[in-house]
């Protein structure tokens, strides 16, 4: 696929999973997942659902520097969720997922559609520098969500969400399109973060350094043609020098190609990928 980077392991399974397992699931502490392409564009027709899911014991998990894509039809009983928690984990624990780049999750039929949902965590999480592009639960009912981002639905949840990007979510009703879905529940500490036009007001970017309303033409994508989807930044995205040093704990400094922010000395760009 297009807009890879470098050095990536490409995982392009033809063979389904059971519904509601991942193509990696994860039940395991200290466990990091890294420089992996994950393309389900052959699993359409399966009953895959998720691509990383974690099951409950993850303390100190790391997901970075990922490219994960593709997913379309309908599934089954729950919609498509490329990395997602159904373990509350502990109090103590921290997952962090950083610099990875999510696109075209297509729900077809009665059920919605999530990039990152890490709503039920009850540790702390880290959602850094992700970039998320067309997630779309069309033809799926009034009611049925196309989510970038979902955090903070448990009381003990620390969520830290900055640099991200959102843009392009499809639902049948605007009320559904939900670039940073915040439960409300824990505590939240976003900002930086990017949500497009195409973003319900309740579920904008919040934080008053985030961009919100801008269009995927100000965001300039190097290319969201169909089968050549490249979602670096190009020169003159509003992206560029527009997020916040996040320093270089589990390596949150590398991008999605492996350039170090920190060591160039650079502004930090929101999103994945990082122009300067």
């Amino acid at each position: 696929a297009s807009g890879t980077g470098n050095g990536k392991v490409l995982i392009r399974p033809t063979a389904g999973t059971t519904h509601n397992d991942a193509i990696i699931d994860i039940n395991i502490d200290n466990f990091i997942m890294e420089w992996i392409e994950i393309d389900l564009g052959a699993l359409d027709s399966t009953t895959t659902n998720k691509a990383v899911q974690f099951q409950g014991t993850n303390d100190d998990n790391i997901i970075r520097n990922n490219l994960i894509h593709d997913k379309g039809g309908n599934p089954g009983t729950n919609g498509a969720f490329m990395i997602h928690v159904v373990g509350a984990g502990g109090t103590t624990d921290t997952i962090s997922i950083l610099n990875n780049i999510i696109y075209n999750i297509v729900e077809t039929t009665d059920d919605t559609a999530s990039a990152i949902n890490m709503n039920g965590w009850q540790g702390t999480l880290n959602i850094y520098n992700n970039t998320v592009w067309n997630i779309d639960s069309d033809n799926s009912g009034s009611t049925k969500a196309a989510t970038a981002y979902r955090f903070n639905g448990h009381a003990n949840q620390v969520a830290n969400v900055k640099n991200n990007i959102a843009s392009k979510l499809v639902a049948d009703t605007a009320a559904e399109q939900r670039a940073f879905w915040n439960t409300g529940t824990g505590t939240a500490n976003a900002d930086y973060n990017l949500s497009d036009d195409t973003t319900h007001a309740t579920y904008q970017a919040a934080g008053s350094n985030s961009l919100i309303d801008k269009t995927e033409a100000e965001i300039d994508f190097v290319s969201v043609g169909v089968g050549t989807e490249d979602l670096h930044i190009d020169t003159d995205s509003v992206c560029r020098e527009e997020g916040v040093d996040l320093g270089t704990t589990n390596e949150v400094n590398i991008d999605i190609d492996g350039v170090d922010r920190d060591s160039n000395g650079v502004v930090w760009d929101i999103g994945a990928d990082q122009t300067a």
